[in-house]
């Protein structure tokens, strides 16, 4: 069989299951309208009520079915098969529980119609065996729970409902039987049909293969020594090359160069793989193309990084500055890849030659200074150079050849932000931020040193002071009834390593800290495709022990929601950002994770929460966990007891809003 044959298979059942539900639908709208007069006439109006719920469910199903003809079910992604099925069976299996429910109740009141009630819903479940026969799981469930029910309910009080019973479970078991058969002939005779189309697409597909890679080679073999291979740009040795014969620093025109670096482009790559990472920079190749201008050149530099580099002229300045907004506007519409919209932003920094750079390779270093500023400064703009930016990357070397030795004394030191339930009252827990006061280089952000310890591979050391010294201050937090978690930030690196999980156990040992009461906070990028086994690994052997795992920054990145399933995590914390859009994309967002979340059995924590109005409308969407300026700002002490109880006991009628404020208070003081 093909390789890509069970997916197509399943993507026509599915097709089938669509175009059966019409006529299904109509038969269940007629069936619930008798079904209904028939009741009423007997003088249980409260079939009115039923009869309206079963009509907006069968008009909600039919505009699925509006909505997914043959063609969009045939041409989607296995992840859109996967949930249209979903949603098709949510549908299928609300209807069978309407009828149930109405068994129930019919006899409960004791309706001399329940006979034919009986056979109303044997005679659907029948003609679901037929209608449902491309569906072998679903009409299963469908048929089980409307003649299961049926059987039983219908007939407990009537003295021969014992034979009826019976009858009816008999009658439940050949419809099983009946479905199945017609499933499987179904299923056959598309794989068939679907076997001798893949053939021939097959040999075409194999010609078209051929034909291409012959002129693939032909193309790469000469084009290697100049070209990017992915995006076919011209590469750093033609880039100097032609810079070389376009660009004197005597001609008496300016020159420029715009340094492009993309935004968030290393969380998608790492959160959904290097072949979508491929796709999108192939994108950006394609749109970023159509707006070069005359005499310039646009090269790939490295990475996600590339170079544009405008010839001598007029008034250069304002024209690459020009240039480099429209770069932006064009990179900031979202790529539409398998399904999925992926956002990313593009960065430029602007040097000028001769004025900032009097070589083309300084020419290039100082484009590259003014993108490293604005990556500082917030992302998504233009900046010129200035002579400033190199002591900004002096800074940050002398960062990262300070950061060792700090690591190595102990210089860093923790401070706490509580993590507030809101459902008791009590602080759940304190998340562990490091904060670093340098005796020359004063204070430094961990913005600044976390991504250095990152690049410079210090972050391993780093995180094992952390754990060390946060474990040890949480042993102290325990009181008589109460012993909140310490949250601690990890590096993926750090999950990387095969005895990372080893390392945590021990330090739990030295420290006497319970390893319930510990919580590795990790990003999406966790979930990257890279070194994913020794990832999960690390992560089952901390489970394994009792750690939990909590996936910070959650919702900025991509694949987390498949990812879950495989990964045993123990919580999410819904990302910041979304906290400002809360009555509009934000909170479709956070009502989303918490419904997932409650399906897989984790728990939902909010960061970034600053209003009482936030707190409020996170809570009535099912969130418990807080964490925000709001209930207290990064201390180096804790709330003394971690108990707010006896505070909201003295003041019972504070709305909840009002009880956040005064936390906040206590948290602050």
């Amino acid at each position: 069989m093909h390789a890509r044959e069970p997916q197509s298979v399943e993507r026509d059942l599915l097709a089938i299951a669509f175009e059966n539900l019409k006529p299904m639908l109509g038969m269940n709208f007629v069936a619930c309208g008798g079904v209904s007069i028939i009741l009423w006439s007997d003088g249980a109006h409260w079939v009115a009520w039923w009869f309206a719920a079963a009509a907006i469910l069968v008009f909600l199903r039919y505009g699925l079915s509006a909505r997914l003809p043959r063609a969009v079910i045939l041409g989607g992604t296995l992840g859109q098969s996967v949930r249209w099925r979903r949603q098709f069976a949510v549908g299928l299996y609300l209807s069978a529980a309407l009828w149930a429910g109405l068994a129930l109740l019919v006899s409960h009141s004791n309706s001399p119609s329940q006979y034919m009630v009986a056979i109303i819903i044997s005679a659907l479940a029948a003609g679901g065996s037929g209608v449902m026969a491309s569906m072998l799981r679903e009409g299963r469930v469908y048929i089980a729970m409307m003649l299961g029910p049926a059987s039983i309910l219908l007939f407990a009080s009537d003295h021969q409902g014992g034979v009826m019973t019976i009858l009816g479970l008999m009658f439940l078991i050949v419809m099983l039987v009946i479905h199945r058969r017609n499933y499987l002939a179904i299923h056959c005779s598309v794989v068939l049909k679907n076997q001798n189309v893949d053939l021939v697409r097959d040999l075409q597909a194999l010609n078209t293969d051929l034909e291409r890679r012959i002129e693939e080679r032909t193309r790469a073999l000469a084009d290697a020594a100049n070209s990017d291979s992915l995006t076919g740009l011209p590469n750093r040795r033609r880039l100097l090359a032609w810079m070389h014969t376009h660009l004197h620093a005597d001609n008496g025109r300016d020159a420029a160069a715009l340094f492009l670096d993309l935004d968030r482009f290393k969380q998608i790559n790492d959160a959904m793989g290097h072949d979508v990472g491929d796709r999108i920079l192939r994108g950006v190749t394609e749109r970023l193309s159509g707006l070069l201008p005359d005499n310039a050149i646009f090269a790939r530099w490295g990475g996600d990084e590339f170079v544009l580099v405008l010839g001598h002229g007029d008034d250069v300045s304002r024209k690459a500055e020009r240039i480099g907004h429209a770069l932006i506007d064009a990179i900031s519409q979202p790529f539409q890849i398998d399904g999925h919209s992926l956002s990313i932003g593009l960065s430029a920094g602007l040097a000028m030659f001769p004025g900032d750079a009097s070589t083309h390779e300084a020419l290039i270093l100082a484009a590259d200074l003014a993108v490293a500023e604005v990556k500082r400064q917030g992302r998504g703009k233009v900046l010129t150079f200035r002579e400033s930016y190199a002591a900004t990357q002096k800074r940050r070397f002398d960062v990262s050849r300070a950061l060792p030795e700090a690591i190595e004394v102990e210089q860093l030191v923790l401070h706490y932000q509580p993590i507030f339930n809101w459902r008791t009252g009590t602080i759940h827990g304190y998340e562990a931020l490091a904060r670093w006061n340098h005796p020359k280089l004063g204070t430094i952000n961990p913005d600044e040193f976390i991504p250095i310890a990152e690049e410079t591979d210090r972050i391993i050391a780093l995180g094992d002071l952390v754990l060390r010294r946060g474990c040890a201050d949480a042993v102290a937090w325990t009181t008589s009834d109460h012993a909140p978690i310490v949250a601690i930030n990890v590096s993926v690196k750090q999950l990387r390593e095969s005895d990372f999980a080893l390392r945590v156990a021990q330090i739990l040992a030295q420290t006497g800290l319970a390893a319930g009461r510990l919580e590795l906070e990790v990003t999406e990028s966790v979930f990257a495709e890279d070194h994913i086994d020794a990832t999960r690994s690390s992560i089952e052997s901390l489970r394994a022990i009792g750690v939990s795992l909590l996936i910070d920054d959650f919702g900025t990145g991509y694949s987390s929601l498949s990812r879950l399933l495989s990964f045993p995590v123990t919580a999410v914390k819904i990302d910041k950002s979304f906290m400002s859009t809360l009555d509009g994309k934000g909170g479709a967002v956070v009502e989303s994770t918490v419904l997932i979340a409650r399906r897989l059995g984790i728990s939902v924590v909010a960061e970034g929460v600053e209003t009482a109005e936030q707190a409020k409308l996170l809570s009535e969407m099912g969130v418990d966990l807080f964490q925000g300026y709001y209930f207290g700002r990064p201390s180096a002490a804790v709330l003394a007891g971690h108990d707010l109880r006896p505070l909201i006991a003295a003041a019972p009628d504070l709305a909840r809003s009002e009880r956040g404020t005064a936390l906040r208070g206590i948290a602050g003081s």
